[in-house]
């Protein structure tokens, strides 16, 4: 979101206006309820409440590992934010990320880098897409990348993440506020999931908020770690150890770039220059140069972004980059959050026994 202040005259304009906003919004949603369609699978949607970054693709990552590895056929669903896709395709294994990533977005190419045995499909229609997903790997599972809005697809499960810290901002819709929708709207969600609840005491509190607001729905908190950085994605990692010793400098273009920077920092990263872009950002060859000349100028021996920047960079850039990505930590939520999950997809178990039975 754009976080140049509104003035006074056009904050009053905006919310005189948030109720027509509101009963459109109302009208389109039901209207999208009345005539959503549903794939001959099980649907699980990942979303979020706000914008920008609550750890959507780390826990996308996640989940489809999890549930490849309980030997469901699982295949990642999304919309393509960012590319140009029309119709559904899958994200392709090989190529150069950044020329996919004009096509495909950076999110879908880097969970298809990640998760190379669990197809990743894009379309403008994500009812097409699964179909095609459902077609043409047999996926009995569909992971539904920020779907939360998305309510022309029916889904099974609705999973949506809260950053712990603030979950609903400044409580406002778009533009005045980070909100998709009212947060009163979350009574569609089957659980949540708070994500970066690295205060144990705000944590907490953010959990009884949400048990009080939303009685009967489970929730589950998870910590964000950072990996060691790689030369490439898939390669051995180098220890942060090593960053400790020689001067580094860090760039990225997410949500919160400098969350980001912080944690370098937390890991023992010798951080001597940073550099932050709008989520999203492609990046120009000016802005590669730009960066370039401060490792020229101040002489450092380390550069690093996150994995979501590193597939948006040309090849020649990335050669020079260490990628660092992000791991989710539940803790003692883990297993609760494994027997959820396991307890709403029983129903595949039970129809796989049925046609073995037949």
């Amino acid at each position: 979101m754009d976080s140049t202040p509104l003035s006074p005259p056009a904050r009053r304009a905006l919310q005189l206006a948030t109720p027509f906003y509101l009963q459109g919004l109302a009208r389109d949603q039901e209207r999208a309820r009345r005539r959503a369609r549903s794939l001959p699978a099980f649907v699980i949607s990942i979303g979020n409440l706000v914008v920008g970054g609550t750890g959507k693709t780390p826990f996308t990552l996640w989940l489809a590992d999890h549930l490849a590895s309980q030997g469901f056929r699982v295949a990642v669903v999304s919309r393509g934010y960012g590319g140009s896709v029309g119709k559904a395709a899958q994200v392709p294994l090989t190529g150069e990320t950044s020329t996919l990533v004009r096509r495909y977005g950076d999110e879908p190419v880097l969970l298809a880098r990640k998760l190379s045995s669990i197809p990743v499909w894009v379309g403008q229609e994500r009812y097409e897409a699964g179909l095609a997903a459902i077609r043409s790997s047999r996926a009995e599972v569909l992971i539904l990348d920020d779907g939360f809005q998305h309510l022309a697809l029916h889904r099974d499960l609705d999973l949506v993440l809260l950053d712990s810290r603030n979950p609903f901002g400044n409580g406002e819709i778009l533009p005045l506020g980070p909100l998709r929708e009212p947060v009163s709207h979350l009574q569609r969600a089957s659980a949540f999931v708070l994500t970066r609840a690295d205060e144990p005491e705000r944590s907490a509190a953010t959990r009884r908020l949400i048990r009080e607001r939303f009685p009967g729905k489970p929730v589950f908190a998870c910590t964000h770690q950072i990996t060691d950085p790689a030369p490439g994605m898939g390669t051995p990692r180098i220890a942060f150890q090593k960053l400790a010793h020689d001067p580094a400098g860090a760039f990225a273009g997410i949500a919160h770039p400098e969350s980001f920077f912080e944690a370098l920092r937390r890991e023992g990263a010798l951080l001597r220059r940073e550099w932050a872009f709008p989520d999203h950002h492609v990046y120009s060859r000016g802005d590669l140069m730009n960066i370039l000349e401060g490792v020229r100028r101040d002489g450092l021996r380390w550069l690093v972004t996150t994995e979501k920047d590193y597939v948006r960079l040309p090849s020649w850039f990335q050669s020079m980059t260490l990628p660092v990505g992000i791991e989710l930590d539940f803790g003692s939520d883990l297993k609760f959050l494994h027997g959820s999950i396991g307890s709403a997809l029983e129903s595949i178990a039970d129809r796989r026994d049925a046609e073995y039975t037949d």
